[in-house]
């Protein structure tokens, strides 16, 4: 009786060692985003109700508000020939998914952009963030304008997280292109100047990067001098220069914070 007691008790023991084994590699093998790397609401939230998904990171609400998310830049629909950038339906199709007719929305510091657009923190039924989302999918890319920060740390986390998983437009490389609009490559540095317009770091390509003049105070003369000579990841909204003279690059990109400004990253 002893003796089959004893081997019932192996029996069950290998089993539980085959089931946990089992689900460690199971986990291993797992989509590798984590809950810690999307952003919960840490604000009070206003519940709207939504009139259509334009893309990406703009929706219409039903009582006449344009709304543009924060934290993060989409590819561009071609709402005339259907030339979409790559993971530009993608983007809006997400969104559109997550949403059920209704958003929750969180007001920030500076609530307005150039076209009228309402900027807001938006959030789904879970209070989770919808900008974190995109992110974490590789749907688009995070952007730090200040004084709207809020969740910028989560933001780089829910991005990280689809780098290390080559999600999205990740599969994509870092190439500069000289084309307006957002834009994200990894550059060397050949020079710094500074004047009245702020700092002026020269690349290896026909573009220059802006720090501007009223953002100083993120940028002291040793931080900005140390990247001369450094290679770097910068992101931001480019513009081709109206001026022509052949000793200035022909693009200007503008860089607001620095956490769009920095060191490659590093897959880990």
């Amino acid at each position: 009786m002893m003796f089959v007691l004893l081997k019932k008790r192996r029996v069950f023991s290998a089993l539980f060692l085959f089931v946990a084994l089992a689900y460690s590699i199971s986990a291993s093998h797992a989509d590798p985003l984590r809950s810690s790397d999307l952003c919960s609401a840490t604000e009070a939230l206003e519940l709207a109700k939504i009139e259509r998904v334009v893309d990406g990171d703009t929706i219409h609400l039903e009582d006449g508000r344009k709304v543009r998310l924060i934290g993060l830049d989409t590819p561009e629909l071609d709402h005339k020939k259907g030339l979409h950038e790559p993971y530009a339906l993608a983007a809006k199709n997400f969104l559109t998914e997550h949403l059920d007719h209704y958003v929750y929305i969180q007001k920030s510091k500076s609530d307005r952009d150039r076209y009228g657009r309402y900027l807001y923190y938006l959030f789904d039924k879970d209070r989770i963030s919808l900008t974190s989302q995109l992110l974490s999918e590789g749907l688009g890319y995070r952007i730090a304008v200040s004084p709207n920060l809020a969740y910028q740390d989560c933001f780089i986390a829910s991005e990280n997280a689809a780098r290390r998983a080559h999600k999205g437009l990740w599969q994509q490389p870092l190439q500069w292109q000289p084309k307006a609009g957002f834009a994200i490559s990894r550059v060397n540095i050949t020079s710094v100047t500074q004047n009245r317009g702020g700092w002026w770091l020269e690349t290896n390509q026909d573009l220059v990067i802006n720090l501007p003049a009223n953002t100083s105070h993120y940028w002291p003369a040793q931080k900005v001098f140390y990247l001369e000579g450094k290679a770097v990841e910068v992101r931001g909204w480019q513009h081709q220069r109206k001026s022509r003279h052949s000793n200035f690059a022909s693009w200007v990109l503008s860089v607001r914070h620095p956490n769009d400004l920095s060191e490659p990253f590093v897959q880990r």
